[in-house]
């Protein structure tokens, strides 16, 4: 899901959950999946359809909090 796509969707209030995973190629980056209320899950990309990765979670969770979420899930 492209950042944009999901800042619109986020107004809207579509997404009803969020998790942060370590990426699988690297124990120190988190990415991002999103859940839409059918149960569609969706890795967050930016506009270049990369996805998003962190090795920072607080960047991730302040990412989140402008989709309009104020809670997520972390994974180890």
């Amino acid at each position: 899901m492209k950042l944009d796509n999901a800042i619109t969707l986020g107004a809207k209030g579509a997404w009803i959950e969020a998790q942060v995973r370590l990426s699988p190629g690297s124990r120190t980056h988190w990415f991002i999946m999103l859940r839409d209320s059918n149960k569609k899950s969706f890795i967050l990309a930016d506009n270049d359809d990369n996805a998003i990765s962190s090795d920072d979670i607080n960047d991730l969770a302040r990412l989140l909090k402008s989709l309009g979420l104020k809670e997520f899930t972390g994974f180890l």
